[in-house]
């Protein structure tokens, strides 16, 4: 489906867009007003203070502008960005998650920012992760706001106990030390050496990555789902006595929220879990005696030399097609992007900044530090629009966790390479 042929699809969107008919920063003319309608996502720099310093100073070069940040929440997003976008009155900037931002790439609704690309600070160097998912077809429709990976928090008091001395530099350590772990902690139910919840992708994915395989590849424009190549039934296999030996058997058919494995950790029924940047701060709310007991490290590797390849999540942020005031919407992206608010988020919010070099020297937790390391040794997920549609399903979710189950790697890899491959394709029918 060319981009052309897409606005048409959109377009079919036109009667439920008119609910969102007054969601623009323009009138349907199309003439602007002189006011930016920013649509940011809840849990991000837009729904925080922070985002007034981006105004305040966006204030200064362009006094008179009026800016108005719109919170949206996460829950049906995808359908609302691109029917959004789709109208002639759309908000004239939008964050996206990454998984999503292919979809509203390829639709047509974002307008085309190849040409500013050296203009947004050292937009070379940005996060892979958050940087392909922005463009389509070698152009760029997009710009990354904020990263986040994960990253190892382990109990140091556990530790020290089972002997362990330091921490692990290969998969095979890491599953020595879970056995270690779990003898000694033998009288605690339910015990984790490293609790991992069966439905946990975004750790499992990258066991493929570390075996050197991808989810799919793409050529002329099609993709094709990967998992029964024999390096990523490798990484499947890995991932499966990964976590069959490392967290409790109650484990394999849950997420990392039902049960909150943060309570987990801080109830000391886990030694190791694999977190976000905010999770610490949750452990300590359930457990302050843990304050001085939380350590940090990157998932290790298959070999010695290098980390487990990391997933980069996060969001992107872009401008409508159908906003008349581009130019304005770009200097306020050069704004929010720039090192020195980026340095601000990482130091008020914990996200991780755009750029690695933007990490400011201090100020940061532990666990940014170590996740700004893990990000330069990273993989992308297919940038197929077909992505969004897995992530809806929680397709990636249940399949990692029947592969930790027991099923069958061979079978259920077919099975996924079938269902990934037209889910990748259905954009381009």
């Amino acid at each position: 489906m060319s981009r052309t042929r897409s606005r048409f699809a959109l377009a079919a969107l036109s009667v439920a867009a008119l609910a969102l008919s007054g969601c623009g920063g323009a009138g349907s003319s199309g003439e602007s007003d002189n006011t930016l309608t920013i649509w940011m996502m809840t849990g991000g720099p837009g729904d925080s203070p922070l985002i007034q310093d981006v105004n305040a100073e966006f204030a200064k070069q362009h006094p008179g502008v009026q800016v108005h940040v719109e919170i949206q929440q996460w829950d049906n997003i995808v359908t609302k960005l691109t029917t959004a976008l789709a109208t002639n009155n759309p908000p004239d900037i939008v964050e996206m998650g990454n998984t999503q931002t292919p979809l509203q790439t390829y639709s047509g609704g974002l307008a085309e920012l190849t040409a500013d690309r050296n203009s947004f600070e050292d937009s070379a160097n940005w996060l892979a992760g958050l940087a392909k998912p922005s463009e389509y077809d070698g152009k760029l429709y997009a710009t990354p706001l904020y990263g986040g990976t994960k990253v190892v928090m382990y109990n140091k008091d556990l530790f020290a106990a089972a002997g362990i001395t330091e921490t692990p530099k290969t998969i095979d350590e890491l599953e020595a030390d879970c056995r270690l772990l779990a003898a000694k902690n033998s009288a605690v139910p339910n015990f984790s050496g490293f609790y991992m919840p069966g439905e946990y992708w975004f750790a499992g994915v990258p066991f493929l990555f570390g075996k050197g395989a991808n989810v799919a590849t793409s050529s002329g424009g099609k993709w094709t789902a990967t998992m029964s190549d024999p390096k990523s039934v490798e990484g499947l296999q890995a991932w499966k006595n990964f976590q069959n030996t490392c967290s409790t058997p109650s484990s394999v058919g849950v997420d990392p929220t039902d049960p909150d494995q943060t309570q987990i950790f801080a109830d000391g029924k886990a030694a190791m879990l694999y977190v976000k940047a905010w999770e610490p701060a949750s452990v300590l709310e359930k457990n302050p005696a843990l304050a001085d007991k939380i350590g940090f490290f990157a998932m290790p590797g298959f070999t010695p030399d290098a980390t487990l390849p990391v997933i980069v999540s996060g969001s992107t942020i872009g401008i409508a097609t159908n906003s008349p005031d581009q130019a304005l919407a770009k200097d306020w992206l050069r704004i929010i992007t720039s090192k020195p608010f980026q340095q601000k988020m990482a130091q008020q919010l914990n996200l991780l900044p755009i750029v690695p070099g933007f990490i400011p020297a201090d100020g940061i937790p532990a666990q940014l530090t170590v996740a700004a390391q893990a990000s330069q040794h990273s993989s992308p997920l297919p940038n197929s629009p077909g992505e969004a549609t897995l992530e809806n399903e929680r397709y990636n979710e249940q399949f990692f966790s029947k592969i930790a189950g027991g099923a069958d790697i061979a079978q259920s890899a077919a099975e996924y390479d079938k269902h990934a491959t037209d889910v990748f394709n259905k954009q381009g029918d």
